[in-house]
C-alpha cells in the first residue's frame, strides 16, 4: 500500500514577519498565523488525514490542532520534528547576525552545509527529520499522514527522502503551504510541493 504523506508548514509568527531566525525557540503563531491555520485546515481535511504528527514547538502544534479539530483526531507531538537549531543566531535578523558573523552567514547563505554557532547544519537537521518521518510513516497503519513542522526541516527532509541530497531545489514552503509525497515502502515519490492551502 502506498501511503500519502502531507508535509505542512506552520502558520505565520511575528518572527516570520520580522525576518528573524526562529529555530527551536518556541515562538507562537500570531493572529494571522492562527487564521491561516484554521483556513488551511479545511482544505487539508479534504485530503483525508488519518494521523497527524507535529513538532512539539507551539507554532507547529497549534497549526496541527486546527486540522485535528476539523477531522476529529488527537494529534501526536514529536520533538524530532523541531526546526533546525540556529544556535546563537536565533532571535536575530540576518542583518543583526551579519554584524557578528559576516563570514559564517555569507557561507551559510550560499548554501554551504555549515552550522551556525551552537546550532545544526542543514544536513544534520534534514537527516534528523527525514529519519523521524520515515519512522512515523513505516510504523503507522494510517494511509494518509500529516506531518506538521517547519520550513527549513521540511524542505531538507523531503530532499533527502527524494535523494536530492539537500540541494535546496524544492524551495521553502510558505506559511501554511504544503507538499505531498507518496511512500511505497521502498521509495518516496514527489506529488506536489509548495501548494497553498489558503
Amino acid at each position: 500500500m502506498t501511503k500519502t504523506v502531507l508535509f505542512w508548514r506552520h502558520g505565520q509568527t511575528d518572527f516570520n514577519v520580522a525576518g528573524r531566525f526562529q529555530g527551536q525557540s518556541d515562538v507562537p503563531l500570531n493572529d494571522t498565523g492562527r487564521a491561516q491555520a484554521e483556513q488551511a485546515a479545511h482544505r487539508l481535511a479534504e485530503l483525508g488525514p488519518e494521523l497527524i504528527v507535529s513538532s512539539d514547538l507551539s507554532r507547529a502544534a497549534a497549526t496541527a490542532d486546527s486540522l485535528a479539530s476539523v477531522v476529529g483526531l488527537e494529534p501526536l507531538r514529536d520533538e524530532r520534528l523541531r526546526e533546525t537549531a540556529f544556535g546563537e543566531w536565533e532571535g536575530s535578523t540576518r542583518a543583526e547576525v551579519a554584524e557578528t558573523w559576516p563570514d559564517e552567514l555569507a557561507e551559510w547563505a550560499s548554501g554551504a552545509d555549515i552550522a551556525p554557532p551552537g546550532g545544526e547544519s542543514r544536513s544534520q537537521s534534514g537527516s534528523r527529520v527525514a529519519a523521524a518521518i520515515t519512522d512515523i510513516v513505516e510504523s503507522a497503519e494510517a494511509s494518509t499522514i500529516a506531518i506538521v513542522a517547519h520550513g527549513a526541516v521540511l524542505r531538507g527532509a523531503a530532499e533527502m527522502l527524494l535523494e536530492m541530497n539537500g540541494t535546496g531545489r524544492l524551495g521553502v514552503l510558505g506559511n501554511c503551504g504544503h507538499g505531498e509525497l507518496g511512500f511505497t515502502g521502498d521509495n518516496w515519490i514527489l506529488r506536489s510541493w509548495g501548494a497553498h492551502s489558503l
